[in-house]
């Protein structure tokens, strides 16, 4: 459902886009030892370009289901999988509602909180398209595998080196930002990267002499 129109509310959208750009995770899984970019990280990097841009996400309705099982240790676990309805609304009063899916388990009382935060994580993600360098089939496969998938000192300076861009306002800091994560979790070495993105470091270096 939406507004009878939604041209000033979709500029807007494009425009927090172009403000948000790549968001860095801060969140970690210290049993399963993989980094993730938490609700917290979104929500961060989100809530200034909507504020700039005459944007808010409010809540609606909500279809909720709740279910038990047993582990394989033998612990009783809950599960809850929510459908959440969202109104995405602009200043001008155009408006638009968008839908999403989130699951939590726990053994205690936090199911429904951990779907309601999925729910919320995956919204900003996919509303904005939000590059992050993590992805739910990444983080299952490091989850499986028990295996941390950290990257090396010289990429996490020249993530550093870029956020400081972002913050500036520079423009494509955000896609700089994706790219470059996206070589180093798929495995390339310092020396690769280097070679490869020989362009991109460039353009850290003059982008920093322009500021």
């Amino acid at each position: 459902m939406q507004s009878e129109s939604i041209g000033t509310l979709n500029t807007a959208l494009g425009a927090a886009m172009a403000d948000i750009g790549y968001v860095r995770g801060t969140g970690y899984n210290s049993q399963q030892k993989y980094k993730f970019t938490s609700d917290e990280d979104l929500a961060a990097s989100v809530q200034p370009a909507l504020v700039k841009h005459g944007l808010s996400i409010s809540p609606l309705s909500s279809d909720v289901t709740d279910t038990t099982f047993t582990t394989s240790s033998g612990k009783t676990m809950n599960r809850v999988i929510i459908v959440q309805s969202w109104r995405v609304a602009h200043s001008s009063g155009e408006w638009m509602t968008a839908e999403v899916v989130g699951e939590g388990s726990d053994s205690m009382d936090k199911s429904v909180n951990k779907a309601m935060t999925a729910a919320r994580k995956y919204l900003l993600r996919l509303l904005f398209c939000i590059p992050t360098g993590d992805d739910i089939e990444r983080e299952g496969q490091i989850a499986m595998s028990n295996a941390p998938r950290d990257v090396s000192e010289f990429v996490s300076g020249l993530m550093d080196r870029i956020e400081g861009l972002q913050r500036a306002g520079v423009k494509n800091a955000g896609a700089a930002g994706a790219k470059l994560m996206s070589h180093a979790r798929a495995g390339a070495t310092d020396d690769e990267i280097k070679t490869t993105l020989s362009k991109l470091l460039d353009w850290i270096e003059a982008s920093e002499g322009a500021e």
